[in-house]
């Protein structure tokens, strides 16, 4: 049990700062892509800067999500079954209601 805790500290710990990290490398990448003088290569510069930014911080949640499903073992859980009938006792999957 305490490794679990010690475990999640860390993992918390370790995501906190990846993403700080991540923040602090893209705005010093903001800066010096808004600096460029020639307008097409700034303009190049900041879709770039767009999308590795959206991707590093998808990656960033990506990872802490995963370490935390990884911690706390969740990740054999069974799905709740699927209600069987909608609010007024029709089916919902197979009939869409009528207007």
């Amino acid at each position: 049990m305490t490794g679990k805790i010690l475990a999640g500290v860390v993992a918390v710990a370790c995501s906190a700062a990846l993403t700080l990290a991540t923040m602090i490398a893209l705005v010093q990448g903001t800066i010096a892509a808004v600096s460029l003088a020639d307008l097409p290569l700034r303009a190049l510069a900041v879709a770039a800067d767009l999308v590795i930014g959206t991707v590093l911080l998808l990656g960033c949640i990506y990872l802490a999500t995963h370490l935390a499903v990884r911690i706390l073992g969740v990740g054999n859980a069974e799905f709740p079954p699927l209600p069987d009938a909608g609010p007024l006792g029709e089916s919902s999957l197979g009939n869409p209601p009528k207007n």
